[in-house]
């Protein structure tokens, strides 16, 4: 029998909904996270423009999984997926639900200066219920589940059986499932993963990702039939300042 995520309440609980959640006070996220500290910036605007054309290839407001991959590690990836599910929950009507599924190296718990866990290793691991891992992302509509503790097999948990219940579980309550993955051309996880996700996105650190690197990592999303849709280019400078911009460029 599939795992369904739920479990009998105890008289003594509070009614689903009513867990406590993690709160951060300003200064606790980190400055990468250019949406939440400097919002009016170049490259904030530039995850809004991302944003903007994500809702409108969706414009029902359905819930979507959508995962950012990247053809090796220090490409900017988990800077890149942290500052575009701070984008979409600035709008009030979404909930977005931002998941570390990079287990190798977990980013999200330290960007946002949260717990490493109770999160996604103890959720597949344990059949812990997934409202009492997340925590909040420091904005009204952003909730996080973070790596979790570590596992010295992080394959098998992400080939858990159970990791598409536990997509589906999240889109009952959330419009956008944003999650950050391993490296596809290093790593198998994050090919075996693009088969659960609406969506695909590659990043890409346009002075540091070597061109042979990125068609590996296309050649492998294609290769299992991914939605890849589009690319996250990371690095650019503007004309004008020189200051360091990221892009969003269609597939």
């Amino acid at each position: 029998m599939r795992w369904p995520f739920r479990r009998r309440r105890r008289a003594d609980e509070p009614e689903e909904g009513a867990h406590e959640l993690v709160v951060l006070v300003d200064g606790s996220l980190s400055s990468r996270l250019v949406v939440y500290h400097d919002p009016h910036c170049y490259q904030a605007e530039q995850y809004r423009v991302f944003r903007t054309n994500l809702r409108a290839m969706n414009p029902s407001n359905d819930p979507r999984t959508l995962m950012f991959t990247s053809s090796s590690p220090d490409e900017g990836k988990s800077t890149t997926v942290c500052n575009v599910a701070l984008s979409l929950a600035e709008a009030e009507e979404l909930k977005v639900c931002l998941v570390d599924m990079d287990l190798r190296g977990p980013r999200i718990h330290e960007l946002f200066d949260l717990s490493r866990g109770p999160g996604l290793s103890d959720v597949l691991l344990d059949r812990l219920d997934p409202r009492r891992a997340l925590q909040q992302g420091g904005v009204p509509n952003l909730s996080i589940l973070t790596a979790g503790r570590h596992t010295d097999k992080p394959n098998e948990v992400l080939g858990s059986e159970y990791l598409q219940d536990l997509l589906a579980f999240l889109k009952r309550d959330f419009h956008y499932i944003i999650v950050d993955s391993p490296p596809c051309a290093v790593f198998a996880d994050a090919t075996h993963m693009s088969t659960f996700m609406d969506g695909v996105i590659l990043v890409v650190a346009l002075h540091d990702t070597m061109r042979h690197q990125a068609d590996e990592a296309l050649a492998s999303l294609a290769s299992v039939g991914a939605n890849l849709v589009g690319t996250f280019v990371t690095g650019a400078e503007t004309a004008a300042t020189h200051d360091s911009v990221d892009t969003y460029h269609e597939a």
